[in-house]
């Protein structure tokens, strides 16, 4: 599929307050809801730019854009995965702030009316994000908090780091010029780009702001990474952003350490989840590795006792791990 010019030419106009950016890939069912949701925004100075980024359903996208065609841009380009359609749309964006949805997603009225007075109001964050909800197929509703309880409205980079802040970019609005200086998202990772992207963001001594409140709706979908049991994908995912952000960032000693601690417990988490899948599928040698592996981080003497249980009485050990773990909710 080969790249096309955007459907409609505002280099004349003056430029917007916002650029609001989205790409889209097989979303064609839900498309015209999240464009309902943008233009029935109470903040208005806004463009939106549309990406199909190697759509197989370009049809049926293109029927549904249709009624909205007038009012976006919208580019087809080659598959370059949510990195790189947001960047396409970054490169088209003449709006002061960036402000990032995805084509399944939904913003309730006030999206961009409360991140743009947030934003205004504390001059130095280079970005904000809201809280969201979590709906769909995949179960009940319920709000995902991107804000660590107890922790204040603007965050610095060792508290990004130190994960007491999270990030969703249907949730996030970034100032342009910042976005620009950082180098955008890193099209080399098409999970977990929007961790690596985040502390990026506010590297070295810059801030990230914190709304506190549910702004967005996030459709969970099966084959979503809020469906992937355990979130085991997105684990691997997180650890691999943040060893890309380690080689990239001149990060001191203690930041290095914070990092590298991260680091761990993304992969200590893995190697959990899997310890009980291994159990749970009677392989109790696997398993048992893989909760050594968890257990340099964890160091925890509930792991190191079921560890010795497996030698000795592993069917036995299993089940009641396993049963613990469904008890705790895991």
């Amino acid at each position: 599929m080969n790249s096309v010019q955007p459907t409609a030419d505002h280099s004349e106009s003056p430029a917007p307050r916002v650029s609001v950016i989205i790409p889209a890939h097989n979303t064609a069912p839900f498309i015209a809801e999240t464009l309902d949701s943008v233009f029935g925004q109470t903040f208005r100075d806004f463009e939106v730019i549309v990406i199909n980024d190697g759509s197989p359903d370009s049809a049926a996208l293109e029927v549904a854009l249709q009624p909205y065609i007038s009012r976006v841009q919208y580019i087809r380009q080659e598959n370059r995965g949510l990195p790189g359609a947001r960047n396409a749309g970054i490169g088209l964006a003449r709006g002061e702030l960036l402000a990032f949805v995805d084509s399944d997603d939904i913003w309730m009225p006030e999206y961009l009316s409360a991140q743009v007075e947030f934003l205004d109001r504390h001059p130095g964050v280079h970005a904000s994000i809201a809280d969201a909800l979590l709906f769909g197929s995949c179960g009940e509703a319920e709000v995902w908090k991107m804000l660590k309880e107890g922790t204040g409205p603007v965050l610095t980079f060792e508290q990004m780091l130190k994960r007491e802040g999270g990030q969703l970019p249907s949730a996030l609005v970034a100032r342009r010029g910042r976005v620009l200086q950082v180098g955008m998202f890193d099209e080399q990772l098409r999970i977990g780009e929007d961790v690596e992207f985040c502390m990026r963001l506010c590297f070295p001594d810059g801030t990230i702001g914190y709304l506190g409140r549910v702004l967005v709706k996030y459709r969970q979908r099966p084959g979503s990474l809020t469906s992937d049991p355990g979130k085991r994908k997105w684990r691997v995912a997180e650890g691999e952003a943040l060893r890309a952000l380690r080689q990239k960032l001149p990060l001191t000693e203690a930041q290095r350490t914070l990092l590298d601690d991260e680091i761990a417990a993304s992969d200590a988490a893995v190697a959990l989840r899997d310890a009980f899948d291994h159990l749970s599928a009677d392989r109790f040698q696997q398993g048992e590795r893989c909760l050594a592996e968890a257990n340099a981080y964890f160091r925890d003497p509930r792991i190191t006792l079921t560890r010795f249980g497996l030698k000795a009485f592993p069917r036995w050990t299993a089940r009641v791990a396993n049963w613990r773990r469904k008890r705790a909710g895991g």
